[in-house]
């Protein structure tokens, strides 16, 4: 059995994990969330990641708009998505 040290991936790589944390928000469900929360209270994530999935992220809240106007609902994720990418890059470079 493989194993695998997330800690060190993720400190590698965290442009990698800023745009995973974003990809993963833009999912209109709250589930796949849940992996950012876990992976924080462990201690293998900083907080600024937990954040910016939180930005992205409205678990249940935009499936209505979804489901009324998908243009609207692209405009509103681009919002969310560039917020999120914004504030994390910033918080990993400062």
């Amino acid at each position: 059995m493989m194993k695998v040290d997330l800690s060190a991936l993720v400190s590698n790589y965290m442009p990698f994990v800023i745009l995973m944390a974003v990809l993963v928000g833009i999912i209109p469900e709250s589930g796949p969330h849940m992996i950012f929360v876990l992976l924080f209270a462990n201690g293998t994530l900083p907080f600024y990641i937990l954040l910016v999935n939180s930005i992205v992220q409205e678990g249940h809240v935009s499936l209505p708009l979804l489901a009324g106007s998908k243009s609207a609902w692209v405009k509103a994720k681009a919002v969310n998505a560039a917020a999120g990418l914004l504030i994390g890059f910033l918080c990993w470079v400062v």
